[in-house]
């Protein structure tokens, strides 16, 4: 057997086979599925947007109040408005979460098959820390997700303290601050959550970039 015969049989046997290649396109196919869910934190984002709008609009209400000034039936309706909101961002987040989750498993699968895991360990592990980056702070965005619902919320119950009869103005009165005190809470909270939401961004890039490198690269 010449040399030449013998490179040419290490080169046949390093060619990938149509199995290999059918798991390589299935973890590209995964991981171009996965990059798309950046779409989706701009969702998120104009979701808390509104909600802190919503809020906003509540807070204007609790300034309005003055002796002697009846509020409207309307009055604090942003709150409640506020609350629902969330609860959108909040499916939203988790949907992202649980469908990249799972694309992450489908694309850790086919990579062990093909055996790029040993062979590029240093994009391996770059990957495996940028997915964990995205769903942290996936994870920290809800927290304050729930966080800003439940000062919401409360206020929900403050403004339905101050409507209630036989003495609304006085009562909307002295309770305005407590229920605007509450509705900033939720704004800030709101602002945390936004802000884990724009940190996944550019985790969910990294690690479509490191998917290109294991890859392809």
């Amino acid at each position: 057997v010449t040399i030449a015969e013998r490179h040419g049989e290490r080169e046949r046997a390093r060619a990938p086979t149509p199995a290999m290649e059918q798991w390589r396109n299935m973890a590209a196919k995964a991981s171009a599925r996965s990059f798309t869910y950046i779409n989706e934190t701009n969702a998120v984002v104009e979701a808390i947007n509104g909600a802190r709008q919503q809020y906003r609009l509540a807070a204007e209400d609790c300034r309005r109040f003055r002796p002697g000034v009846h509020p409207l039936p309307n009055t604090g309706q942003g709150a409640s408005a506020g609350g629902l909101i969330i609860d959108l961002a909040i499916g939203r987040i988790k949907r992202i979460s649980r469908f990249h989750a799972v694309l992450g498993n489908v694309f850790s699968l086919c990579v062990a098959h093909i055996g790029l895991q040993a062979n590029t360990p240093c994009w391996w592990d770059r990957w495996q820390l940028h997915r964990a980056d995205a769903a942290r702070h996936a994870e920290t965005a809800l927290q304050w997700l729930h966080s800003a619902k439940s000062h919401g919320h409360a206020a929900v119950g403050v403004f339905h303290v101050m409507l209630r009869p036989p003495s609304p103005r006085a009562v909307a009165y002295a309770w305005a601050p407590a229920a605007e005190q509450l509705l900033r809470r939720a704004n800030d909270d709101l602002a945390m959550a936004e802000a884990a939401v724009e940190r996944m961004r550019p985790a969910i890039v990294a690690q479509y970039s490191d998917a290109c490198m294991l890859l392809h690269g």
